[in-house]
């Protein structure tokens, strides 16, 4: 037997530059149809937000696609944003099973956020 071939991960933004190409619109047409700024709508598309789940099914709704299978791709997007995981290491992660991600470096010593008490002399 073959391997079967998993499908692709489809993120928002390349779910909205398909949209984009497909139908013809610009930033501004999709942000007027989605009821957002232009300015969210290219952070959508460069990857630095992720719309929510309703966002989501507002543009499948829009233009087809499912909603599901989108939000596995934003999802994705989070994580890798929350953990500076590549998006290709987070899809072999999904299809490999791993539960857990690549070894990586920390990105600096934690600080210390907590206050200190200063004695307040009279």
């Amino acid at each position: 037997m073959g391997r079967r071939e998993l499908p692709a991960i489809l993120t928002v933004p390349a779910y909205l530059r398909a949209v984009r190409s497909i139908h013809g619109l610009g930033v501004r047409d999709v942000a007027r149809a989605l009821r957002v700024s232009p300015s969210v709508v290219r952070r959508w598309l460069t990857g630095t937000l992720v719309p929510s789940w309703r966002r989501l099914q507002g543009m499948t709704a829009l233009w087809g696609g499912d909603a599901d299978f989108l939000a596995l791709g934003a999802a994705l997007q989070r994580y890798c944003r929350a953990t500076g995981v590549s998006l290709e290491d987070a899809v072999r992660m999904v299809r490999s099973g791993r539960s857990s991600g690549p070894d990586r470096t920390r990105r600096g010593a934690a600080r210390d956020r907590r206050q200190l008490s200063l004695p307040i002399a009279r």
